[in-house]
């Protein structure tokens, strides 16, 4: 089953909404009192929408109507209580929903809410429907080799991101294309969550492509909230031999990096992160991508170098992440590489702020 929800994987949605009589929704005062998260669903998407129990327009055709809804559908009186949750139908004002990232990379599914459809009535509408948008953003990482070094494997990956978040219905603006009419709120200080990737924890890890031209293999997909403060951790094995000649095998950690382009992770963005590894330096970059399917060309924004040493001679030299070599730590550095010295995938199409290399 695909994580990410299409209009033709799509069978179940929640749907909140208000009556006002004559008047227009008020913020203040209304309250959900014609839906509470009813369930709408279908058995596929060649089936129809159907609910129960069936709900009429007001017989006063002037009536006022406003609906919101979000995908998939969450039952709340499920034990354990429900992600997205609720604030309750008594409550005045837009519906909020509080969701929590699963730490599971598998658990983490796609979230949709749609645009409000605010003071409708009877006349002036034929039918309600909704356009549902990505309220989450989709981050990819992807793994390929910066040297020709055959045998290195990712052997744990992570990233350090908001833990939870509350999602606020408004009236969207008219005259805003952008405008979603959703916007997320978070705790201060922010709550953090460690989201691992269960394809390097696999045994024997994640095995990293054995040279610099070889395609790069997708590690993982999270469905995550805001970037602000994220970061990320890697171990991966290299080999390496002695002076002696005997063969051994070296295991780099690096833990809380940074990530570049969080300013990226937008509601309904898909970044990518393209983490070469070499066996003294790894390079992130990031790209957005221009639809959830991975079609499109991509637009390569940002792009840090990470390398490490035991004992740098700066004592500046250091970007706040920790790290060791086989249990040693190590002190590690981050260079942007942004400004035209980024290195692009070979054999594709990318793009920097609309023009292609």
């Amino acid at each position: 089953m695909s994580r990410a929800l299409t209009t033709d994987n799509l069978t179940s949605m929640g749907v909140f909404a208000s009556y006002t009589g004559q008047d227009d929704w008020n913020a203040t005062t209304s309250k959900l009192n014609f839906m509470y998260n009813q369930q709408v669903s279908r058995a596929n998407n060649s089936s129809p929408w159907t609910y129960t129990p069936v709900k009429y327009w007001p017989n006063t055709t002037t009536d006022k109507l406003s609906f919101f809804a979000y995908a998939p559908y969450v039952d709340e009186s499920a034990a354990g209580g429900s992600n997205p949750s609720f604030q309750g139908n008594t409550v005045a004002g837009f519906p909020k929903l509080t969701y929590t990232v699963p730490t599971t990379e598998a658990d983490q599914i796609d979230l949709l809410a749609s645009v409000p459809l605010m003071n409708r009535t009877y006349e002036t509408t034929s039918g309600v429907s909704f356009l549902l948008k990505h309220a989450l953003t989709k981050v990819s990482v992807y793994i390929k080799s910066g040297d020709n070094v055959v045998g290195k494997k990712v052997t744990a990956f992570s990233i350090t991101s908001a833990k939870s978040g509350t999602l606020t219905y408004h009236a969207p603006d008219a005259g805003n294309a952008d405008d979603s009419g959703t916007g997320w709120t978070y705790s201060t200080p922010a709550e953090t969550e460690t989201f691992p990737a269960a394809a390097a924890t696999a045994t024997p890890g994640f095995a990293v492509p054995d040279t610099k031209a070889a395609e790069k293999k997708l590690l993982s997909t999270f469905f995550l909230l805001r970037g602000e403060g994220s970061t990320f951790s890697i171990t991966y094995t290299a080999p390496g031999k002695l002076s002696t000649g005997a063969t051994i095998t070296q295991t780099i950690s690096l833990a809380g990096q940074p990530l570049p382009s969080l300013d990226q992770w937008t509601q309904g963005a898909f970044i990518t992160y393209t983490i070469g590894i070499e066996k003294k330096q790894i390079t992130v970059t990031a790209a957005t991508q221009p639809t959830w399917t991975d079609s499109g060309k991509e637009t390569v924004t940002g792009s840090y170098t990470i390398t490490y040493a035991t004992g740098p001679a700066d004592s500046g030299w250091s970007n706040g992440g920790t790290g060791t070599v086989d249990g040693q730590p190590v002190t590690t550095h981050t260079v942007s590489r942004w400004g035209g010295s980024a290195e692009w995938e070979e054999g594709t199409d990318e793009s920097v702020d609309g023009e292609v290399w």
